[in-house]
């Protein structure tokens, strides 16, 4: 097919004990998915998880097993073991087609680690870098991803569209409107689609205010109980949604 419905799931992310709560979230959402006709979902950076390197919990067996039921594909978060050094991770976006079979994944790589997930209160583990840019065959076409501040680096987009990317998801972590970003984000999601004539798409870890308010301070205020998103869907044309 030359056409896909694609989704953004914006979820509220639990951290710390309610942490695993997350992959009841995203089974939830692959079923609601299904009933809008979506045909490949998209969660944030790191989403389901595991978050830290203590907590660590199973997400691909229930994800395959909701993509295969549900016949959505599905580009999941996650953190992985690096086998280059021991008690390292790598963060991690794992596709799966609507049968619920790996198609691939992509692994973080930039900035160099160590990173911001080292130390933190919720998210919480060594980072170390990869350094391949995998474009993974669909039954529809090649799809890409980039993660979080990545988009910041054309040079990575545009390697993943000179090897046939065709769409490119940008899936980020945390506290872009609240830190301010949101307008810059968009532009480079935006400019990302523009400059290599593909589809782009960006969406981000909405948090629990409780939780949002040990990170950052919004000068603008928020909306009750949550942090905002920034979901987007873009062509080389224009915005799409």
């Amino acid at each position: 097919s030359d056409k896909i419905r694609l989704g953004l799931a914006q979820c509220v992310t639990r951290f710390g004990d309610r942490e695993e709560e997350n992959l009841d979230t995203a089974v939830r959402m692959i079923s609601a998915a299904s009933a809008l006709n979506v045909d490949l979902l998209c969660f944030a950076e790191n989403f389901p998880g595991p978050f830290t390197e203590i907590n660590r919990y199973e997400v691909a067996e229930a994800l395959h097993a909701a993509a295969r039921e549900s016949g959505v594909a599905v580009a999941s978060g996650t953190s992985v073991p690096d086998s280059r050094r021991a008690g390292s991770y790598n963060i991690a976006t794992v596709v799966v087609d609507e049968h619920g079979d790996v198609r691939g994944q992509y692994l973080r790589t930039h900035p160099v680690g160590p990173y911001i997930y080292r130390e933190g209160p919720d998210w919480n583990f060594d980072y170390v870098e990869s350094d391949a840019f995998p474009v993974i065959e669909m039954s529809w076409g090649k799809l890409a991803v980039s993660i979080c501040s990545e988009v910041h680096l054309p040079e990575v987009s545009r390697i993943l569209a000179l090897k046939g990317a065709e769409v490119c998801l940008y899936p980020s972590g945390l506290l872009i409107h609240e830190l301010g970003y949101t307008d810059t984000w968009r532009t480079l999601v935006r400019a990302r689609a523009i400059e290599n004539h593909m589809y782009t798409a960006t969406l981000v870890n909405i948090m629990d205010q409780s939780v949002a308010d040990g990170f950052a301070a919004d000068s603008d205020g928020r909306p009750a109980g949550v942090t905002r998103g920034i979901g987007m869907i873009c062509s080389p044309e224009h915005v799409l949604a």
